[in-house]
C-alpha cells in the first residue's frame, strides 16, 4: 500500500483519522469488500472469532471512539486505521462521509472492515452503511457484534430477563438524533413495559437521564422501581450504581458517572449485588489507561 495513503491529520481527540487519496497500484483487484464487524461492548476479548478475523484480514479499519485499542493490534501491519469516532457533540467525521469512506477505499480494491462498537445494527447505524453500500453495489457482509445491551448488564450482575422476574426486554436509545424534532421514543409504552414485569434498557442516555427518569415518573412507573447505571461495562474501569428511579439521576451526578453508560430500570436490577461476579474478577486485574 503506498505511504499517500498513510497521511495523517491529528483532531482534537489525539486520535488520527486518514484523508482518503486514491493509490495507484497495479495489484488491486478492480473491487474490495466491506465487512460491517460488531467489535462488542468495549472488552476486547468479547469479540466474535468471524469478527477478529475479518479483521486480521483487513487493509483499511476504520473504527469508532468506543472499539477497544487493543483490537487494532490485531489488524496487518500494513492496515490503515482511520478513527471516525462520535460523541455527543463532537463528530469526528459526518456519517455521510464515513459511508463514502468506506465505498471509496472498496472501489480502489481493498478489503475494509468497518469496526463498531457493540453490534453494527443496534444504534449504531450499521444499517445506513449497509445501504450506502448496496446504493454504490459494493459487495460487503455483517458480522453481527455482542451488543452491549446485554453484556453490559450481565457484566454488572443484572440478567435482562430472569424467571419470576422479568419476561421481557425493552431496549431504547436515550440519545436520539439532533435533527429530530421531539422524542421518537414511545416513553409511555417503555414504562408500561416495566410496568408489566420487563425490562428496560437505556443506551447512551447519560445527559439525559434527568428527563428520561422524568418520563417514566411521568407514566405511572413506580418511583421505588429498582434503577442500575453502568459505565464502561465490560472493561476493568466499570462502575455500578443502583438507586430508586427517583432518585438514580442525583446519584449518578454526584458519582460524575459519564459517557459510555447503560441505564438498567426494572426488578433484575435487584440482583445486581448478590450476582456481581465482575467486581471480584476485575480488582486482580492490572488497571490500563483508559480510553
Amino acid at each position: 500500500m503506498s505511504s499517500s495513503l498513510r497521511e495523517r491529520v491529528r483532531n482534537d481527540n489525539g486520535r488520527e483519522p486518514i484523508h482518503l487519496h486514491v493509490v495507484e497500484e497495479t495489484k488491486i483487484p478492480s473491487q474490495g469488500k466491506v465487512f460491517l464487524v460488531g467489535a462488542g461492548p468495549g472488552n476486547a476479548e468479547l469479540i466474535t472469532l468471524k469478527g477478529l478475523r475479518a479483521l486480521q484480514k483487513a487493509d483499511v479499519v476504520v473504527y469508532d471512539r468506543l472499539v477497544c485499542p487493543d483490537l487494532l493490534d490485531e489488524a496487518p501491519v500494513h492496515a490503515v486505521q482511520v478513527f471516525v469516532g462520535k460523541e455527543s457533540g463532537r463528530h469526528a467525521v459526518k456519517q455521510e462521509d464515513i459511508n463514502a469512506l468506506l465505498v471509496n477505499y472498496a472501489q480502489q480494491g481493498y478489503t475494509v472492515v468497518r469496526l463498531k462498537g457493540g453490534d453494527p445494527f443496534v444504534f449504531g447505524r450499521g444499517g445506513e452503511e449497509a445501504l450506502a453500500l448496496v446504493k454504490a453495489a459494493i459487495p460487503f457482509e455483517i458480522v453481527p457484534g455482542v451488543s452491549s445491551a446485554i453484556a453490559v448488564p450481565a457484566y454488572a450482575g443484572i440478567p435482562v430477563t430472569h424467571r419470576g422476574l422479568a419476561s421481557s426486554v425493552m431496549f431504547v436509545t436515550g440519545h436520539e438524533d439532533d435533527t429530530s424534532t421531539g422524542s421518537m421514543v414511545n416513553w409511555e409504552a417503555a414504562a408500561l413495559s416495566v410496568v408489566s414485569g420487563g425490562t428496560l434498557v437505556v443506551l447512551m442516555g447519560v445527559k439525559a437521564l434527568p428527563r428520561i427518569t422524568q418520563q417514566l415518573l411521568h407514566y405511572n412507573l413506580l418511583p421505588s422501581t429498582p434503577t442500575a447505571v453502568i459505565q464502561q461495562g465490560t472493561t476493568t474501569y466499570q462502575r455500578v450504581i443502583t438507586d430508586t428511579l427517583a432518585k438514580i439521576a442525583d446519584h449518578a451526578k454526584a458519582e460524575k458517572i459519564k459517557s459510555p453508560a447503560i441505564t438498567v430500570i426494572g426488578s433484575v436490577v435487584a440482583l445486581s449485588e448478590p450476582l456481581a461476579w465482575f467486581e471480584d474478577v476485575s480488582a486482580s486485574i492490572p488497571q490500563l489507561v483508559a480510553y
